[in-house]
């Protein structure tokens, strides 16, 4: 991928917007997160490889929100709204009838409100590290705390940031992006952000996003807890979760495994491991009436709980559909980390008999239903 194309256009308050355009292909969008610089961003081997990644065949398209990176200062607040405006202006600016949205962090709550007010254009959704509730990431007391550093010295409070985003790397790391914040933002507006990121709330937006949803979050993210990913799976009907490890917050931190989950979901496929063709039959159809399955003309019938989790697997096929999402949504219990769905699966397996290779076991994640199977 070459460098990126840097345009500018003005938003509807009228300051100049800096934004990048990245590869040809379906068009995805990044919602402005944390604090960037679409020029600068592209120097840093990491942030840049990711890109490359995750771009592969799309046309990424990221934005400095104002008083960020090379885009003018406003003086409009920073509120969720005003987000939600940017954003709608920056798709303005492109023409775009049909897109797709990667929101990062704490673009969140912006991707769910324009989702929400748009469920036509909005074709998928992907989140990364992200959330709905803004109060609920840490105590009052931790967000003062993180607050008053930003405010107090930026010098000071940049470093905090970066331990936060970046608690495994070494100080090299750590003080090159602590430069890199100051030089995206002055401490001001570095503070303003922060605050509006923990005072966005978009829960009520929630169940108007319609768009096809994948939530990837790392299980032990130092910025983001793992809880608002949950949260965010248990709200977006038909959302898929995908648990990652590690504890660093920016998705180009050892993320070619995030790159290439984005990227397969956004182009309109989930990545797959490679596997012999297998011989497929004609249709098997679900008695949702009777909870059964036809069978070669057999009637198999099935549990209420077999039945939910059949329908599931079947409506998402080549999927990785997650343990999680399968607890959220047919248990109704939305924590990790039970056994119950595997045991229900062996179960689900024997009754399918020579079918059972139609439900791939996607080890550490969940269960994909690649099309009605039957082994030789």
């Amino acid at each position: 991928m070459p460098s990126p194309e840097i345009r500018f256009f003005k938003d509807s308050n009228g300051c100049n917007i800096a934004y990048a355009v990245h590869g040809t292909g379906p068009l995805v969008i990044c919602p402005a997160w944390w604090v960037s610089h679409v020029e600068k961003d592209w120097g840093h081997e990491a942030f840049h490889n990711f890109c490359r990644a995750a771009g592969e065949g799309l046309t990424l398209v990221r934005y400095d929100r104002p008083g960020v990176g090379l885009s003018d200062p406003s003086t409009r607040p920073l509120t969720l709204e005003n987000e939600a405006a940017l954003l709608a202006d920056m798709i303005l600016e492109l023409g775009a009838e049909r897109y797709s949205l990667f929101a990062a962090s704490c673009a969140g709550p912006t991707a769910i409100v324009h989702a929400a007010r748009h469920p036509h254009e909005v074709e998928r959704l992907c989140f990364y590290g992200s959330y709905a509730e803004g109060p609920a990431l840490c105590t009052t007391e931790i967000q003062d705390a993180v607050l008053a550093a930003v405010t107090a010295h930026w010098g000071l409070g940049s470093r905090a940031m970066a331990d936060i985003l970046l608690p495994d790397e070494d100080r090299q790391t750590i003080n090159a992006f602590a430069r890199y914040q100051r030089d995206a933002a002055r401490p001001e507006v570095a503070a303003a952000i922060l605050k509006l990121t923990y005072e966005m709330d978009a829960r009520d937006h929630l169940k108007g996003v319609l768009a096809d949803t994948l939530i990837l979050h790392r299980r032990d993210d130092r910025a983001i807890p793992f809880a608002s990913a949950r949260a965010l799976a248990a709200a977006i009907k038909g959302s898929r979760l995908v648990t990652l490890e590690g504890r660093a917050h920016p998705p180009w931190v050892n993320g070619d495994q995030i790159a290439a989950l984005a990227n397969s979901f956004l182009r309109g496929r989930e990545a797959q491991a490679q596997r012999a063709p297998a011989r497929r039959t004609g249709d098997l159809p679900l008695d949702a009436d009777n909870r059964r399955l036809n069978i070669d003309g057999e009637l198999i019938a099935l549990t209420p709980l077999e039945f939910s989790v059949m329908q599931e697997l079947a409506g998402a096929p080549n999927q990785i559909v997650t343990r999680d999402h399968l607890l959220a949504e047919v248990w109704k219990q939305p924590y990790e980390g039970s056994n119950r769905i595997d045991s229900l699966m062996r179960g689900l397996r024997r009754k399918l008999g020579p079918y059972s290779a139609s439900i791939e076991t996607a080890i550490g994640h969940g269960y994909r239903f690649v099309g009605w199977t039957r082994r030789p």
